[in-house]
């Protein structure tokens, strides 16, 4: 028998455990071999071999912890032993019941697995992560078999090994940076107090996690309680508010109290906000009364032993001051949301029990920036769901036969699922943020405006997509990007670019949705407009019209309130609220209206021009704009078409004759019942509802620019 030192290590699913080669070797021990672990308790896992362990370590997740009995850095005995199978096995699950259907697909899907008697496993049931018990099993640990008799019960094991939470951070993905924050700052003083007791210091009494909905906060508490196995107590803030005196402080009192009598535990108050919202803001008697009886249980750590108290929030500036200082909530972590690596290992996660067929999951994760763990969650559902549809049909779904083994095993969900999925659940937040129809647009996309596009790859791009080579030159790249030039000429498409390319959140705003008549409305929104930037962080912030809210300060009367707004705005450019990340970009077809304030370094650094095109870019942009449409027009037809148009015309001038082309060309299809399809009549039909293109008939192609 070895003795070893247990250190916690991610992605170690079911009963595998880990350790170097060198120990292996030592032992005599191989890859995928049954060992005996001996903690607290007996337990049995299967072996495997990783490199970046050190001598003498057991790498272990936190469901074989539980089994054993132990926590990070104890020691336990190891041996091996030879394998055998299974006679007789019976699972029930740990914390809720189950349906039969569930218990029959637990049973398809647990085979050639090692198990001991009493031990609990990890199933992902329909998206979510559901633990059971082996309550019996002959003998007492052995191979699971297609021989094995196994049987999987409904109903709730009656003796599990504890009260814990079935999420882990193995399942929980994207946050890798604020679970190391958590880690170190909730489960080393619950696991270890001793080194608190040391320093002479006490550990920290509370945390709250804050971000925006749907993020994983509640999730993260969880695995938190799992990871240093300790007992859940949740608060769910609405359900304790009652209507009887003092009722709501006793139940406030008693889940404290409960929580002393199960130390170690964590005690988790969702939406905290509900019960604890600053008192100046607050009319109800009943609120200050919880929230006082709240600060009253926070300040008597010494009475509650070791307690954890974590709440959650996606507004925690309404929360009264008085809990959010030290010695009751002493650290706020932000919960953000997840990056492109996040949103892949969200997406893997997810999708681990689906029948995929040719998804590309990288591509769903770039597509995807901006949504919440949540919504990636929704997304998959309503991916399987198309799924079902598209394969039966809904007659076959709503039928009362049961589907046989052959029609299950044709399920797969392909990628046009996910394609209408995507564009059926748009999260609210998300169609709030950015126009719904933003896509993937890349500078290929747009047509001329080549120093613009360098120049925004210079200031947007590279600083987004290698900020450790602008940090090592300590190189500050907050300063924006002010876009001017005529009407449709292109100047939010390019902030789309600039944000697609870099593959980052893109925030549009145009300037008058942020003006109210209201004094300190319009203040207000700005101010709440960066702290949703913060939230996003990494993005790209993009003004539109950007004169209506930054114009010139005149001084007078009249212009006290936009005057107002500009401050504020220049208070936020100038950090004087933290916006790491934010990338700043503004269009304007009056520049000379914009105050001056905005134009200097350190504010927008540069004033790029984005003019019309050029008739040498016409060509290009008639091709790009035919691709995909069935057609009869040849290179000469558009040369000849390009030779006739006047000099310069924006964008939207060109991409407003190709349509009037297309109508013209359904017209003629509709009336004369053939195959739509574009011709050169029906460039000449577009033309003369367009003569102001013209060379020679024009006045200049649209609107002028001052």
């Amino acid at each position: 028998m070895v003795e070893l030192r247990c250190v916690a290590v991610g992605g170690l699913e079911g009963n595998l455990v880990a350790v170097n080669l060198p120990t292996a070797q030592d032992n005599g021990w191989r890859n995928g071999q049954p060992i005996g672990i001996k903690g607290g308790r007996q337990t049995v896992a299967v072996l495997h071999i990783r490199e970046r362990l050190s001598d003498g370590e057991l790498g272990m997740g936190p469901t074989l912890r539980i089994n054993a009995e132990i926590r990070e850095a104890e020691t336990v005995d190891v041996e091996a032993f030879d394998a055998r199978p299974l006679n007789k096995a019976k699972l029930q699950p740990t914390n809720t019941d189950i349906t039969e259907l569930q218990a029959r697909e637990v049973q398809r899907s647990l085979r050639d697995t090692y198990i001991c008697k009493g031990d609990h496993i990890k199933f992902n049931i329909q998206g979510e992560p559901v633990e059971f018990q082996i309550t019996r099993c002959s003998p007492r640990h052995g191979w699971l078999t297609g021989e094995t008799e196994l049987s999987v019960e409904t109903k709730q094991a009656k003796r599990p090994l504890g009260n814990l939470p079935t999420v882990s951070f193995d399942d929980i993905g994207g946050l890798n940076e604020t679970i190391e924050a958590i880690k170190e700052i909730a489960v080393v003083p619950i696991v270890h107090p001793e080194v608190y007791l040391r320093t002479g210091q006490e550990p920290p009494r509370g945390i709250v996690l804050h971000g925006p909905p749907g993020v994983g906060k509640t999730m993260l508490a969880k695995a938190l309680s799992r990871e240093a196995q300790c007992t859940f107590h949740s608060i769910s803030g609405p359900e304790i508010m009652r209507g009887v005196y003092g009722e709501s402080e006793k139940i406030l009192r008693e889940i404290f109290e409960q929580a002393r009598r199960d130390s170690p535990s964590v005690i988790y108050i969702d939406e905290i906000d509900s019960i604890a919202g600053a008192r100046d803001k607050v009319s109800g008697e009943l609120e200050k009364r919880v929230l006082t009886q709240l600060l009253t249980l926070m300040d008597g750590f010494e009475e509650r032993g070791s307690v954890l108290v974590i709440g959650s929030t996606n507004r925690l500036d309404s929360i009264d001051m008085a809990l959010l200082r030290a010695g009751r909530f002493d650290r706020r972590i932000h919960v953000p949301y997840p990056d492109f690596e996040g949103r892949t290992k969200i997406l893997e996660i997810h999708t681990s029990s689906m029948p995929l067929e040719d998804v590309e999951l990288v591509e769903w994760a770039r597509k995807t920036n901006g949504y919440t763990g949540a919504d990636i969650a929704n997304l998959c559902r309503h991916a399987s769901t198309l799924c079902l549809r598209r394969q039966f049909g809904l007659e076959r779904l709503v039928s009362p036969d049961e589907f046989t083994k052959e029609e299950l095993e044709i399920i797969n969900i392909i990628d046009e699922d996910f394609t209408e999925a995507f564009d059926l659940i748009t999260p609210i937040a998300v169609a709030e943020r950015r126009p719904a129809s933003m896509g993937h647009v890349g500078f290929d996309n747009i047509i001329g405006h080549n120093e613009a596009k360098k120049m925004l790859n210079d200031h947007i791009v590279l600083p987004i997509m290698n900020p450790d080579v602008y940090k090592k030159l300590d190189l500050n790249c907050t300063g924006g990007v002010m876009l001017h030039g005529p009407p449709g000429t292109g100047k939010t498409m390019l902030g789309k670019a600039a944000a697609s390319v870099a593959g980052v959140q893109f925030m549009a705003i145009s300037g008058p949705e942020l003006l109210s008549k209201w004094v300190g409305e319009s203040e207000r929104a700005v101010r709440e407009l960066f702290q949703r930037a913060e939230d996003l962080a990494p993005v790209v912030l993009f003004f539109d019209e950007f004169d209506a809210l930054g114009r010139q300060r005149k001084g007078d009367a009249s212009s006290v309130h936009s005057s107002s707004v500009v401050a504020q705005l220049l208070a936020l450019m100038d950090g004087l609220s933290q916006r790491s990340d934010i990338f700043l970009m503004a269009s304007t077809n009056q520049l000379n209206l914009v105050d001056d304030a905005f134009l200097r370094p350190g504010r927008f650094d540069r004033a790029i021009p984005v003019d019309k095109l050029g008739i040498d870019d016409y060509s290009e942009f008639f091709s790009k704009a035919l691709e995909g449409v069935p057609n009869d027009i040849s290179e000469e037809d558009i040369t000849d078409l390009v030779g006739r148009l006047m000099e310069p015309l924006s964008g939207a001038d060109l991409a407003g004759l190709v349509t009037d082309t297309k109508r013209a060309a359904a017209r003629r299809s509709i009336v004369d019942g053939t195959e739509p399809s574009l011709s050169v009549a029906d460039i000449e039909e577009a033309l003369s509802s367009n003569a102001s293109l013209l060379r020679g008939l024009g006045s200049g192609g649209g609107t002028g620019y001052a």
